[in-house]
């Protein structure tokens, strides 16, 4: 049986070998981790799913910034990833629930703008659209083709040209991050 639950802290250590196993030790050479790095994931938007003790799946939740590259100012949003699901239990809907309740959890916490790097086909269901025709890149430029964004109608777009900055490692963003709080532009 398939169960899914907040993640806690106990499940880091499993979840750093599950993403190991999913993605390979290249993962941590992408644009994305550039982003996590020093900065604690939103535990309380995360979840992970198990199959009777065995930690199966997770996804997690990150504070950015999305930078305005010519009004040159900064918002909020948070950044989903990565999303895993152990090989062997693949196809059985795993990934799809998770999505479903992360997405649910962190809209109900308020944040309504969530970006991530992904397969279109695979996330238009959850209801995420490319970011192009506008122009954001993640750290070094990479990825704007397949950064995806989720976010109702009623929020500003996104800006013309902008990048995905990272939430600076000092200690007041950490502290809002494991808080479950994000912190506010500048």
């Amino acid at each position: 049986m398939i169960t899914y639950d907040q993640e806690r802290p106990f499940d880091s250590a499993l979840v750093e070998t599950l993403l190991d196993v999913a993605f390979g030790p290249d993962r941590f050479a992408k644009s994305s981790y550039s982003l996590r790095e020093n900065v604690p994931a939103l535990r309380h938007l995360s979840w992970v799913a198990r199959a009777d003790d065995r930690l199966v799946g997770t996804v997690r939740f990150w504070p950015i910034y999305i930078q305005d590259m010519i009004l040159g100012t900064k918002e909020s949003a948070i950044l989903l990833g990565p999303l895993a699901v152990a090989p062997d239990m693949q196809k059985y809907g795993i990934g799809a629930e998770l999505m479903k309740r992360a997405v649910a959890r962190a809209n109900s916490a308020g944040h309504q703008r969530i970006l991530l790097v992904g397969d279109h086909d695979y996330y238009s269901r959850f209801g995420f659209e490319h970011v192009l025709p506008r122009y954001i890149t993640m750290p070094g430029g990479k990825d704007a083709r397949r950064l995806l964004v989720r976010q109702p109608a009623t929020l500003p777009s996104l800006p013309a040209v902008g990048k995905i900055v990272s939430v600076a490692p000092d200690a007041d963003a950490v502290e809002a991050a494991r808080a479950g709080a994000l912190p506010t532009a500048a």
